[in-house]
């Protein structure tokens, strides 16, 4: 949440019970006195990197060829050719 919003009605407390409904972080953040902006780019790379992490994937090597509707298509090594 901007921290310079807290004035204007928004209730910090609201948004962070919000975000723990959620499950994801909260930070109270402020570009123009530079409060969390690092923290909060830091965390949410992180909590994207640690989700993603979780997630089985269909085909884990690496391939040249694409899925298109069932059936495999060489890919092109080059991108004029």
């Amino acid at each position: 949440m901007k921290k310079e919003l807290e004035g204007e009605g928004l209730d910090a407390f609201m948004w962070e019970a919000f975000a723990d409904e959620l499950g994801i972080p909260f930070l109270e953040t402020s570009a123009k006195d530079s409060i969390n902006v690092e923290q909060a780019f830091l965390t949410m790379a992180g909590e994207i990197k640690k989700r993603m992490g979780n997630q089985p994937s269909a085909n884990k090597k690496s391939t040249n060829t694409v899925q298109m509707k069932g059936q495999s298509i060489q890919q092109k090594s080059n991108c004029c050719g």
